[in-house]
C-alpha cells in the first residue's frame, strides 16, 4: 500500500511539473509579446509626437497666416463695391459748386479727375463753360445718401431756392434748383419712423455767399433725406484707383490696431500745445489729470505685446495706406472726435469703405452728444467699452484686449490684468478650457473654496505673476492648498485651476459660483489680503452673504491686517491659524494636522452649515429693485435714488433721483449704497471705504427738491466715546484733482466724530451680480 502511494505521489508531481514548465513557457510567450507591443507602443507614442508637431506647426502657421499681412482672401473680405460708396466716377451726375458765383451749386457730370490735385472736371448740365474745374469737397454724387450716413453735425448740400433761365457772362443758362452748403443741427423721427432733419448754412454774406435770392433762408426745417447730397471722404477720394493695386506686399510693416482719436481728447497733447482750438469748458485742469488719454492706452497696448499705429501728421495718403495694414480699428469716440472731420471719416473710411472690424471707446468727458452723429449712427447697438476716468481704465484695458482677442484670436496678449485676481498679470486666455493662467481648467463642483492674495504667492513671484512678495514659501497659499487638498481628500477650488477665460463679471460670476458650491472656505487672510477689494469681497460674501463656514489662515509678514474690517470679522467671527512663523517642513505638516481637523469638524456630520435659499426675503446684501440707495452723481457727489433697473454686462444701476433730476440716472455698482443702518461694527475697520454725509443742497425750480450730500471717504480712527458709542473719523478719498467739487457750504477735508448709522457701504461685485440675479431673475 506504501509503495503504491508513493508512485501515484510521483507521478501526481511529474504532472504538476509538466504544467508548471507548460506555465512557464506561457509566461516567456506572453512577456515577449509585451515587449513587443511596448516597443509598438513606443512606436506609436513617437508618431503620436511627431503627429503633434506637425499640428503645433500648423497652428503656428495658422497663427501667422491670421496675424500677418492681409492676404488676397482677406482683400476679397474687404472688397470695396464702388456702387456702396459716396464717390463720383466718371460719367456720374453730380451736384457742384460754380466757382464764379461762390457757394452755389448746380449739377453736372464728371468727365474727368486728377488724383495728384484731387480735382474734378465737370460739364454743366446747363452748357456754361465757366467753373469746371472743382475740388472734390465742393462736390456731392446726384443721389439719395444712406439714413446712417448724416445725422446731427454732418455737413451736406440741400436744395433752396431755384433759378430761371437766364444769359449770364454772355452764356445761357436753363434754370433748375439752387443747392448749398449746409450742417445737419437736429434730427427727429415721426411716428411712422421717417426722419426729420433741421439745419443751417454753413456760409454767410461773409464768406461771399450770394443770400438775396429768391426763398433764402439761413435755416432750413423739415427736409427729409431725400433733399439732401453728400460730398464724398477724402479717403474714399485717395483710394479711388487703389482697388486693383498690390500695394499690401509682404515686405511692408502691418499693425493689429489702428488708433483714431482727436487730440483735444488728450491731455498729453493739450500739454503739448499740440491743440490749437479752443479746449471744452469742461476741461478743467482737475478734470484733465482724470481723463483717460488715447496715447496712453496705445502705449499700454504695445507693452501688452499689440502692435499699434497712430498717425499724428495730418497727411491723408498716408492715413489711407496705414488703415489699409490695420487689422482692427479703434475708435476713442467723444463729441469733439464726432465733430472733428478727419476722425468722423477716418472712421467712415475704415467702418465702410474697408470694412475693418471697429472697437469703439468711449473718452473724454461724460457727454454722450456723439450718439446723435453720423458716427453714432454707424455703431448704433455695438457695445463699447467706456474709458469714464483713471479710477477704471486697467479694468477697461482687460475689456479692451478680450475684445482685440475676439477678432484675433491667435493674438498673443500679455501683462494683462484681471480685476478678480487683484495685481496679478497674466497673458490673456480665451479658451474656454483653459484656465486664465493657461493650464487645463478643472471641471466639475468642488468642496473647499480657497481664497488669497497672489502677493503672498512663492509660486506666483516664481513664475513672474506678481513683482513681489509678503510671506516666504512656507506660508504660500498655493502650496497650502495641496496639502489640505491631500490631507481632507477634498476636491478643491483656486482660482489658477478654476478660472476660465471670460469678461471681469464673468469671473466673478465663476467666484461667486464656485464659492456657493463648495462646502467650506479657506482665506488666506494677510495684510496684502485685507487692503485687496477682491479678496476682501471673497471673504465678506462667504461669510455675510453665504454664511459659508469658513477658516482663516494668517499668512504675510505683517500684523496691520488685524484693525481692518477684514480682520475685525477674523478675530471675532472666525476660526484662524496663524502660519506667518512656519520656517520648515515639519512645523508646516504639524499645522496643517490642525488645520485637517478644523475642516473635518466642520463640513463632517457635525457641520451646521445650511447653505441660503433663493426663496428667503433677503440673502445678498447688495440693492436691487425698488431699494433706496445713496448713489454717485456726478463730481463725486452722492444723492438718495431709487433703484430700478440693473444691467449685469455692465455692472451698472439705473435709479430714479429723489430729487427728479433726469441726469445721471446710470451708474456703476461700486458708486451705489443700500441707504440703510449697517448692522454690525465688524464691516468697518480702519481703512474701510465708505460714503459718508457733509454738506446740504437747495432745491431749484423745476428740477430737484434738495437734500442731503454724500461723499466717498476712507476711515482713519475708530474709537469709544464716553457713552461707548463707536465713533470713526476719516478722509475724503477725493479731492479737486480728480474733478470733485469741494467749494460747496460745508465742506471739510475730513470728517469725524460719526457713528454707524451715518454711514453707508457700497457692495462688492458678486454681491451685486448675485443679488440681482436673484431679484432680476437674470440667466447665469
Amino acid at each position: 500500500m506504501g509503495t503504491t502511494m508513493s508512485r501515484s505521489s510521483n507521478s501526481s508531481i511529474r504532472k504538476s511539473n509538466k504544467l508548471l514548465d507548460e506555465k512557464d513557457e506561457k509566461i516567456k510567450e506572453l512577456e515577449k509579446e509585451i515587449k513587443t507591443l511596448k516597443k509598438e507602443n513606443e512606436s506609436l507614442k513617437n508618431k503620436i509626437e511627431d503627429l503633434e508637431n506637425k499640428l503645433d506647426s500648423h497652428d503656428d502657421m495658422a497663427a501667422f497666416m491670421e496675424n500677418s499681412a492681409p492676404e488676397k482672401i482677406k482683400k476679397q473680405e474687404r472688397v470695396k463695391d464702388l456702387n456702396d460708396r459716396n464717390l463720383p466716377q466718371i460719367g456720374d451726375h453730380v451736384v457742384s459748386m460754380w466757382s464764379v458765383s461762390q457757394w452755389q451749386y448746380f449739377t453736372a457730370t464728371v468727365k474727368s479727375f486728377d488724383k495728384t490735385d484731387l480735382k474734378y472736371l465737370i460739364d454743366w448740365d446747363d452748357k456754361d463753360p465757366t467753373g469746371r474745374n472743382v475740388d472734390y469737397f465742393n462736390l456731392a454724387l446726384d443721389s439719395v445718401p444712406s439714413v446712417q450716413d448724416i445725422g446731427v453735425g454732418s455737413t451736406v448740400l440741400f436744395h433752396q431756392g431755384t433759378y430761371s433761365s437766364t444769359e449770364i457772362h454772355g452764356v445761357s443758362r436753363s434754370g433748375g434748383l439752387r443747392w448749398h452748403q449746409g450742417i445737419v443741427d437736429n434730427v427727429t423721427t415721426t411716428t411712422n419712423g421717417a426722419k426729420l432733419y433741421e439745419g443751417r448754412h454753413t456760409k454767410t454774406a461773409q464768406d461771399g455767399k450770394w443770400v438775396t435770392y429768391k426763398g433764402y433762408s439761413y435755416q432750413f426745417t423739415g427736409y427729409s433725406i431725400e433733399d439732401f447730397r453728400l460730398p464724398p471722404n477724402v479717403f474714399d477720394v485717395l483710394s479711388m484707383d487703389d482697388d486693383d493695386d498690390d500695394d499690401d506686399d509682404d515686405d511692408d510693416e502691418h499693425y493689429d490696431v489702428y488708433i483714431s482719436y482727436s487730440k483735444i481728447n488728450s491731455p498729453s497733447a493739450i500739454k503739448n500745445k499740440e491743440v490749437s482750438e479752443d479746449l471744452p469748458p469742461s476741461y478743467e485742469e482737475a478734470v484733465l489729470e482724470s481723463i483717460c488719454d488715447p496715447r496712453k492706452i496705445a502705449s499700454n497696448l504695445r507693452e501688452k505685446g499689440v502692435k499699434v499705429v497712430m498717425v499724428e501728421e495730418e497727411e491723408y495718403l498716408k492715413i489711407v495706406t496705414t488703415l489699409k495694414k490695420s487689422k482692427i480699428f479703434i475708435a476713442c469716440l467723444s463729441d469733439e472726435y464726432a465733430s472733428n472731420n478727419r476722425c468722423r471719416m477716418e472712421f467712415q473710411y475704415a467702418k465702410k469703405t474697408l470694412k475693418i472690424p471697429v472697437v469703439p471707446l468711449v473718452v473724454g468727458t461724460d457727454s454722450f452728444q456723439w450718439q446723435m452723429t453720423v458716427v453714432g449712427l454707424l455703431i448704433a447697438g455695438d457695445l463699447y467699452i467706456h474709458f469714464k476716468n483713471k479710477q477704471v481704465e486697467e479694468a477697461k484695458m482687460t475689456e479692451l484686449c478680450r475684445a482685440l482677442q475676439n477678432f484675433l484670436p491667435k493674438l498673443r496678449i500679455s501683462d494683462v490684468q484681471h480685476l478678480a485676481t487683484g495685481d496679478a498679470r497674466m497673458d490673456l486666455q480665451n479658451d474656454p478650457n483653459k484656465s486664465i493662467t493657461g493650464k487645463p481648467a478643472i471641471q466639475g463642483k468642488s468642496e473647499m473654496f480657497f481664497s488669497y492674495c497672489w502677493s503672498n504667492s512663492h509660486d506666483a513671484l516664481k513664475r513672474k505673476e506678481v513683482s513681489s512678495l509678503a510671506g516666504n514659501r512656507w506660508s504660500d497659499p498655493r502650496a497650502i492648498l495641496k496639502k489640505l487638498s491631500k490631507s481632507t481628500g477634498m476636491k478643491s477650488w483656486m482660482d489658477v485651476d478654476r478660472l476660465r477665460g471670460a469678461d471681469e463679471m464673468g469671473l466673478f460670476g465663476q467666484i461667486a459660483t464656485g464659492m456657493g458650491d463648495s462646502k467650506i472656505v479657506i482665506s488666506c487672510v494677510s495684510s496684502e489680503y485685507a487692503e485687496s477689494d477682491n479678496c476682501r469681497m471673497e471673504i465678506q460674501f462667504a461669510v455675510k452673504s453665504l454664511n459659508k463656514p469658513t477658516i482663516a489662515l494668517i499668512v504675510g509678514d505683517s500684523d496691520t491686517w488685524k484693525s481692518t474690517s477684514v480682520g475685525k470679522m477674523v478675530q471675532q467671527q472666525l476660526t484662524y491659524f496663524n502660519l506667518q512663523q512656519i520656517n520648515d517642513e515639519t512645523k508646516l505638516n504639524s499645522k496643517i494636522k490642525e488645520i485637517t481637523k478644523a475642516i473635518m469638524d466642520r463640513v463632517g456630520e457635525k457641520s451646521k452649515y445650511i447653505a441660503p435659499s433663493l426663496e428667503e426675503e433677503r440673502v445678498f446684501t447688495a440693492p436691487v429693485y425698488g431699494d433706496h440707495v445713496v448713489c454717485l452723481h456726478q463730481n463725486w457727489a452722492y444723492f438718495m435714488a431709487t433703484v430700478i433697473a440693473f444691467d449685469e454686462s455692465s455692472m451698472s444701476y439705473t435709479v430714479d433721483w429723489d430729487d427728479g433730476d433726469p441726469s445721471g440716472r446710470v451708474q456703476s455698482y461700486q458708486d451705489v449704497a443700500l441707504d440703510a443702518v449697517l448692522t454690525s461694527e465688524n464691516e468697518i475697520g480702519l481703512g474701510t471705504t465708505v460714503l459718508f454725509p457733509q454738506g446740504s443742497y437747495a432745491g431749484t425750480e423745476g428740477n430737484n427738491i434738495g437734500g442731503v450730500r454724500y461723499h466717498q471717504g476712507k476711515i482713519t480712527n475708530i474709537y469709544k466715546d464716553s457713552s461707548d458709542i463707536t465713533r470713526y473719523d476719516g478722509v475724503h478719498t477725493k479731492d479737486s484733482n480728480d474733478g470733485k467739487w469741494v467749494s460747496f457750504r460745508g465742506f471739510d477735508d475730513n470728517f469725524d466724530n460719526l457713528e454707524l448709522g451715518d454711514l453707508r457701504l457700497s457692495p462688492n461685485a458678486m454681491d451685486a451680480l448675485m443679488a440681482c440675479r436673484q431679484a432680476f431673475q437674470l440667466e447665469e
